[in-house]
């Protein structure tokens, strides 16, 4: 379910910000200069990389407030008024969140210097949900079809328009095309999951390159991300150890 996809995905990113946030809190004015600090302490490329840092993981969490919103309801909205305004807008954001969040992780995921960067650009731009967002929320009169060669234009079908479904319509072409809007939210809601346990992993494994005491406890951490996209249950006890609670099909190995 795309429930636990969420979960997992704060999970990330509250683990993210506690990775960065416990090397920036150790600066004291004895430190001097702290964009100087902290390029060092988070071993980052630039200076500047640090806002980007701090702006991408705020853009996360608010994109994922509102496509988690979405989800729960729908084009309609919590209303459930049959207005077209609230739907059209209702579209044209969460087809923007899903895009903003992707650019956020590709920015960590090229500060992190995540090896393969041009391969998962590749199955970011691959998402339907970023090939919907193009048709339908950014360039809906000048989408440029490099396959085909030409410029094509294209517009939401109005009575179409309501819960999880959008279909779409080319005028260029005069294809119709119909979208389940919760899958293909589901499918970009996993890359984005992928992409964050890669770039925790591989900042974890930078900043503390010679702690490794550390390092295995801050990956300890994640696992509970793992649990959390599967469907299961995290829980601690009061001396603060983990009890795991998974789900598994007949047949599988336990």
């Amino acid at each position: 379910m795309i429930e636990q996809l969420f979960k997992a995905l704060h999970h990330y990113n509250e683990a993210y910000r506690e990775l960065i946030n416990e090397k920036a809190m150790r600066h004291t004015p004895d430190h001097g200069d702290f964009e100087v600090f902290i390029q060092s302490a988070l071993k980052l490329t630039k200076p500047e990389d640090w806002g980007f840092i701090c702006s991408s993981m705020d853009i996360i969490n608010d994109s994922l407030l509102g496509i988690e919103h979405f989800c729960k309801y729908g084009l309609d909205g919590p209303t459930k008024y049959d207005d077209f305004g609230e739907k059209y807008i209702r579209l044209y954001g969460v087809l923007n969140a899903t895009y903003i969040q992707q650019q956020a992780l590709l920015n960590l995921h090229r500060i992190a210097n995540v090896m393969n960067l041009r391969d998962i650009e590749s199955k970011v731009a691959n998402l339907k949900i970023r090939e919907v967002r193009n048709k339908l929320g950014a360039h809906s009169v000048d989408y440029a079809n490099r396959e085909a060669g030409n410029t094509e234009s294209f517009v939401p079908v109005r009575f179409t328009l309501s819960g999880m479904r959008c279909d779409y319509y080319n005028n260029t072409t005069l294809e119709h095309t119909e979208v389940d809007l919760k899958v293909i939210l589901g499918e970009h809601i996993e890359l984005m999951n992928d992409m964050y346990d890669a770039i925790y992993r591989k900042s974890v494994k930078t900043i503390y390159k010679s702690n490794k005491d550390k390092i295995e406890d801050l990956l300890d951490k994640i696992e509970d991300a793992k649990v959390l996209r599967n469907g299961g249950i995290v829980m601690r006890t009061p001396d603060g150890k983990r009890i795991f609670i998974t789900t598994y099909e007949p047949g599988e190995q336990q």
